[in-house]
């Protein structure tokens, strides 16, 4: 672990004592990363914004994450969601993360005229995380940019 992460012998253990240590305070940093500050959902629905104002505003997120720089980044987050499925420990640091990036969805269409936000909002997190797991898998038959934006476009039309 340590040659992998370039730190002295011994680096890793000193500060992480078990693999379960290490691997909360990895997907901390993933929180701290991916999640918007609950002050960036301050006001969001106060807006209005039209369904193009809101696709290319769920399309900046999904092209950020969607960059080839932010290819190991993408894995390493989807290897913690797995993580936190199998630990109780993780799992409680990931679902308020999970909940944020509904909120902010949620915040979006209600800025954008939804009259049912929170259902839709849940919705449209599994059907990004599904584009970015696509994206992670690198088949051949994945969606590129233009067609995750069809798709989401399609996803704001069911609300």
């Amino acid at each position: 672990m340590d040659a992998a992460a370039s730190v002295p012998p011994g680096t890793t253990s000193n500060y992480f004592r078990t693999r379960s240590a290490l691997l909360a305070a990895a997907l901390a940093i993933h929180v701290d990363l991916d999640t918007p500050p609950e002050a960036a959902l301050a006001g969001i629905a106060d807006l209005k914004l039209s369904d193009q104002e809101a696709l290319d505003l769920m399309m900046v997120t999904m092209d950020r994450l969607l960059d080839d720089s932010a290819s190991t980044m993408l894995k390493a987050r989807y290897e913690l969601v797995l993580e936190a499925s199998r630990s109780e420990e993780l799992h409680q640091t990931f679902e308020p993360a999970r909940e944020r990036f509904v909120g902010l969805a949620n915040a979006l269409l209600t800025a954008r005229g939804c009259q049912t936000p929170r259902e839709h909002a849940a919705q449209l997190v599994v059907v990004m995380d599904g584009a970015l797991i696509d994206r992670v898998l690198g088949a051949s038959s994945g969606l590129d940019r233009d067609a995750i934006r069809e798709l989401l476009a399609r996803q704001l039309q069911t609300c």
